[in-house]
């Protein structure tokens, strides 16, 4: 007589065991997939970010505050450099033969100085290193002689002002042929500048600018992200 004896495996173990196995196959594969495609984040290649814009006017003056980050050196090379976050201020007046001089309060800080003369756009500037994106508004001061006038810059964006972020993801997607195409495994071949711009309502204007210096252009409508126009140049 056979002193061993046989285990029989029952079927439908065999069967559980085999769903398990492929089960485990199929999650593996998954994760190895999942691992290796990775998603670009354009925003990363954003050279120039203008988040925010504050405006005041009086009857003879106009001031516009940006916060801004932008590479330096600033060129339109496609490659994006360090950037650093700034504070411009732009002044209007009637006259570009006289002396400006701007202060202005954010939180417990007061910032300002002189105004430099651009004889270009015939309009005064000022920029100091300071993020200001997340401010309402900005309390300013501007001396001329003996004359101090109050201005308070006010931001234009509202709640319905979608993020610079978003407006870039979502141009990506509506574009995607451009982007797939600048995009390879190293990344995205090519800068982008975002800017908010003001005229009677918020819009963004995109720049995507490949290797060779072209640029794709688009404006962008700031609530609903739409393409209202482009341009190749």
């Amino acid at each position: 007589m056979n002193n061993f004896s046989r285990t029989k495996t029952h079927p439908q173990k065999k069967k559980s065991s085999w769903i398990a196995t492929c089960y485990l196959l199929i999650l593996l594969f998954l994760c190895i997939f999942c691992s290796c495609k990775t998603q670009t984040n354009y925003f990363d290649y954003v050279s120039e970010l203008r988040s925010n814009i504050f405006i005041a006017n009086t009857e003879e003056l106009s001031l516009r505050i940006y916060a801004v980050e932008k590479e330096n050196p600033y060129l339109s090379d496609g490659i994006k450099q360090e950037t650093a976050t700034r504070a411009e201020v732009y002044l209007t007046a009637p006259e570009g033969n006289k002396e400006y001089n701007l202060s202005f309060t954010i939180g417990e800080n007061t910032y300002g100085g002189d105004m430099s003369f651009d004889n270009v756009k015939t309009e005064y500037y000022y920029a100091c290193t300071l993020d200001i994106s997340n401010e309402k508004s900005i309390p300013c001061k501007i001396q001329c002689g003996d004359t101090v006038m109050e201005m308070n810059a006010t931001s234009v964006r509202t709640e319905t002002t979608l993020s610079a972020k978003y407006v870039l993801e979502n141009l990506a997607t509506e574009e995607a042929e451009l982007f797939t195409a600048m995009t390879d495994k190293y990344g995205f071949t090519g800068e982008i500048y975002l800017r908010l711009i003001y005229e009677d309502a918020p819009y963004y204007y995109v720049g995507v600018i490949d290797r060779n210096g072209g640029i794709n252009a688009f404006l962008i409508n700031a609530q609903t992200g739409k393409i209202l126009a482009k341009r190749k140049s």
